[in-house]
């Protein structure tokens, strides 16, 4: 008996220095506390200008960027539509080109490595259901010249997280949480807290730290930098953001470091090209774009190039738009596609 009790101290005790790190973390002490704690509400009054808003933007990937050969380069156009009304949402996109068939292929046997086709994709969540589908259409398939089409469909009542491409403070940070940038700056229990799925609540700590005001491209930026880590207690990633004073807060520019590969060379880098003043006094990016170093390049030749780019064009912006009734509701899936939860909608 003596020995289960202390286990159970010892394990009380790991969990409350679990707790105070976290809490640690979460605020940091002194007159950096107070800085940050003034920036995190500075951005959520920003954020708020863009509570409501209807997007439509061209994307254009490419990979590699500048190719050998550009019958072996991954080129996709794609329109897409995003509105957004507080936590409600529509994600429409329409994406044609070069797609890659796939990394893993049959051994001894000839296949394609890209197709020509479509892609469709769009879903729709109205606070309580999120429908969804998937669709594509290509002139070929993996080892045989027949043309491949299919899709998925789904219909849930679990909260799924929209995309960072419908948070403006986040544009330039897709690849991270998805959460608002004021929810990222505030740290591990804000981000562990937020609804939704994907859960956040796995043990993946955040630190935020402010590095100074920097000037680019001719604004007065705040620096930011944001440090993610695992159990191992050591940072993984680094997001290191330049929030543009006179651009309402938002990223002008954003850099990803894995500290694994490299301290000094980030992974990927994102830069605002071109504004846009969409109301006195209210920004958003006209021109914006992403581009991930091709890491075995880098450590085969000590060469830094591009391995992909997303370059994105905004063709327009509403703020506060006049919405059809059914804009987070309806959704028409195509032909042929098998809904997961179809039955869900009778329930409502």
């Amino acid at each position: 008996m003596q020995t289960g009790k202390s286990i159970l101290i010892s394990g009380l005790l790991v969990l409350l220095l679990m707790s105070a790190t976290r809490l640690q973390a979460d605020q940091p002490q002194g007159k950096e506390s107070a800085k940050l704690q003034t920036l995190i509400r500075d951005v959520e009054q920003q954020e708020a200008l863009y509570r409501n808003l209807k997007l439509q933007m061209q994307l254009l990937y490419q990979q590699p960027l500048k190719p050998a050969d550009p019958e072996k380069q991954v080129k996709l156009k794609s329109e897409l539509t995003l509105i957004v009304q507080g936590e409600k949402y529509r994600q429409e996109k329409q994406t044609k080109g070069r797609f890659n068939q796939g990394y893993f292929v049959p051994p001894n046997k000839p296949y394609h490595h890209f197709s020509n086709g479509t892609r469709e994709s769009c879903q729709v969540y109205d606070g309580e259901t999120l429908q969804k589908f998937s669709h594509y259409d290509r002139d070929r398939g993996l080892t045989n010249d027949e043309r491949q089409t299919g899709g998925y469909g789904d219909i849930t009542h679990e909260q799924v997280r929209m995309e960072n491409l419908l948070r403006p403070h986040m544009l330039l940070s897709n690849h991270g949480p998805r959460v608002p940038l004021s929810t990222w700056l505030k740290g591990t229990s804000a981000v562990a807290a937020s609804p939704g799925l994907p859960n956040y609540d796995n043990r993946t700590a955040y630190t935020t730290e402010i590095l100074g005001e920097e000037t680019v491209q001719g604004l007065k930026c705040i620096k930011v930098q944001i440090d993610r880590r695992r159990n191992s207690g050591k940072s993984e990633l680094r997001d290191v953001l330049w929030l543009a004073c006179e651009r309402n807060l938002l990223p002008v520019q954003a850099e990803t470091y894995q500290l694994s590969r490299s301290t000094e060379i980030p992974q990927s880098e994102a830069w605002v090209d071109e504004w846009l003043e969409v109301r006195p006094g209210v920004w958003f990016p006209r021109t914006f774009h992403t581009d991930r170093l091709n890491w075995i390049m880098y450590v085969l030749k000590k060469k830094q190039q591009v391995g992909w780019q997303k370059a994105y064009v905004v063709e327009s912006v509403e703020l506060d738009p006049s919405l059809p009734a059914d804009t987070f509701t309806k959704l028409e899936f195509p032909e042929g596609i098998v809904i997961d939860g179809k039955h869900l909608l009778k329930q409502k």
